[in-house]
């Protein structure tokens, strides 16, 4: 079936979308765009020889055999509900959406007419996070008690002034960002389990102020355009399966750059450290992909078992696009970011900004 070519429709011309047809021309796959940026369409034709339009309708009209949405979060909702209730079947860049209503819509719109519809949590098709996913579901840890999270970046704000720094288009900073990885991830590793309680304390202590200095950054820099969301958050949760987490996301931090997480379990401790993934925000970053095991064990000695797992390095966006195009052919909604789970970690984020203080 991976022989099948398939005709892509792409919304959002942007970084995303550029990452997006490198890949599906890659797999040989045809490729169409749309942007409301004009300059952005003449690009696209100009680096990929791709046919643009100016509008959604002018794109579905083309009856392409899916559609991958990489435009600002608050528009995910006109361009995927249309998508789907066209008959197409929809891949979307994470959030789900800009607001939990929004999203919710989308949920509804895509369980309604039974298309596909996946969300890009990427860093769930890493090896080493499937692996650690098979230590917890084996039951190697015992029960999962607590959590310690962290997605920092020490100077790594997505662009200020750019649609990520508005809170009417974005919706949200750092948690809405990076903070929606990161809980994917704690979600997808401990079967998910629903927020009961939880404190958070939301700061803008980096991206508003003209001192904010940086060696890499990804994205534009505009510091005299909007600015009107969070560049850090930190929370303490509490779950209904018992769990209970730390969670600390930023943007901007002086503290040394993190992706990594610390599983706490009634057998086994497991900690995974995916910082590599910070090299497209900072390349000074060495490349980090450890997961190790901790253990307590009796024999004629009581003893310490710590235990360093290797894991082969994958590209994930490039497994996450070819599981969604698999699931085009085949007509067989994936389990993997599917949209219920997307529609999760949504109402988490939710959960978290009315906490915040």
């Amino acid at each position: 079936m991976r022989d099948t070519t398939l005709t892509v429709g792409l919304v959002g011309l942007g970084t995303h979308g550029a990452n997006h047809v490198k890949i599906l021309k890659e797999l040989g796959h045809n490729v169409l765009g749309v942007d409301a940026d004009t300059a952005a369409r003449q690009a696209f034709q100009e680096r990929h020889d791709a046919t643009t339009f100016e509008s959604l309708e002018e794109l579905y009209e083309q009856d392409p055999d899916a559609i991958i949405i990489s435009a600002p979060n608050k528009f995910h909702e006109t361009a995927a509900t249309d998508a789907l209730l066209a008959g197409h079947d929809v891949l979307l860049e994470k959030p789900l959406a800009h607001n939990l209503e929004s999203a919710e819509r989308i949920a509804d719109a895509a369980n309604r007419t039974g298309n596909i519809c996946m969300v890009g949590y990427h860093h769930r098709y890493r090896n080493i996070c499937q692996v650690a996913k098979s230590y917890v579901e084996d039951g190697y840890l015992g029960e999962v008690t607590h959590i310690d999270a962290q997605f920092v970046r020490r100077r790594g704000v997505p662009g200020r002034g750019t649609w990520y720094t508005s809170k009417d288009i974005a919706g949200g900073g750092a948690l809405m960002d990076v903070g929606a990885h990161l809980l994917d991830l704690l979600f997808f590793w401990t079967d998910w389990p629903t927020i009961t309680d939880a404190m958070a304390t939301a700061r803008s202590n980096f991206g508003q102020h003209d001192d904010y200095t940086y060696l890499h950054m990804w994205g534009e820099d505009d510091r005299g355009k909007m600015y009107d969301v969070e560049d850090s958050v930190t929370a303490f949760c509490e779950f209904d399966s018992g769990m209970t987490a730390d969670i600390q996301v930023a943007w901007a931090a002086n503290m040394e750059s993190s992706h990594s997480y610390r599983i706490q379990g009634t057998d086994a401790g497991m900690t995974i450290d995916i910082t590599n993934t910070l090299r497209e925000v900072e390349p000074e970053v060495d490349q980090r992909n450890d997961l190790r095991l901790y253990e307590v064990r009796s024999g004629r000695r009581d003893h310490f078992v710590d235990s360093e797992v290797i894991v082969s390095l994958n590209d994930p966006y490039r497994d996450e696009l070819e599981t969604f195009l698999d699931a085009v052919r085949s007509g067989e909604r994936p389990e993997m970011t599917n949209v219920d789970q997307a529609l999760h970690v949504q109402r988490a984020v939710d959960r978290l900004y009315q906490t915040t203080r």
